[in-house]
């Protein structure tokens, strides 16, 4: 479940990121496009790639001018292939989805910081795509929704790590990604059924 999974990972965008000067962190922008991904479906890729490269989390305008900040057509591309990727496992039937999280080798101070960074851009992708808090999700939807707030604000207080913090971290970050295919699951009919950007009822 760390970002090694992914063609595209955390250290990779996080050093497009530094090169280009974007104060944004990786994890959170991830989290935000997939809560986006799950709230709606006017989130076009080459739209989301000029937000990123604009500094802006959120949802995009469609036909947005690219915005450059010095990128070049590899920082793009890749941006790009995050964008399908998320997208791409959202709808894997074999539950592909993993949060872009810094891989194992890294402290588990990062990584947990980098997962309570995730799930408050989740939180806010949701909510900019539309999903209000009263938006006749079902309880265990609503479930998810609280918990991920109480992971946004997890902290990692001692410098040691054990086997027990890497299990208990393990399984959180297991919760995360089912609780993020639940929620994509039961918000499609309601990504179909609505205009682009309206909000959930």
């Amino acid at each position: 479940m760390s970002g090694s999974e992914h063609v595209v990972d955390f250290a990779h965008i996080a050093t497009i990121f530094r090169h280009l000067g974007l104060s944004l962190d990786p994890a959170e922008c991830h989290g935000c496009l997939c809560g986006l991904l799950c709230a709606t479906d006017a989130v076009q890729g080459a739209a989301w790639v000029n937000q990123v490269l604009a500094g802006k989390l959120g949802l995009p305008e469609p036909g947005a001018a690219p915005h450059q900040n010095g990128a070049e057509g590899e920082e793009r591309t890749a941006l790009l292939i995050l964008y399908k990727e998320t997208a791409g496992q959202l709808d894997d039937p074999n539950y592909g989805f993993s949060p872009l999280l810094p891989d194992d080798e890294q402290p588990l101070r990062q990584r947990v910081e980098a997962l309570s960074r995730w799930c408050q851009g989740y939180l806010l992708g949701l909510g900019l795509g539309g999903v209000q808090e009263q938006s006749g999700l079902s309880g265990e939807s609503h479930e998810v929704m609280r918990d991920f707030v109480e992971i946004s604000r997890l902290g990692h207080g001692e410098d040691g790590e054990n086997e027990e913090d890497e299990a208990a971290f393990a399984e959180i970050v297991e919760y995360v990604r089912m609780a993020v295919l639940l929620v994509y699951e039961e918000l499609r009919p309601l990504r179909a059924a609505r205009p682009p950007g309206a909000p959930v009822h």
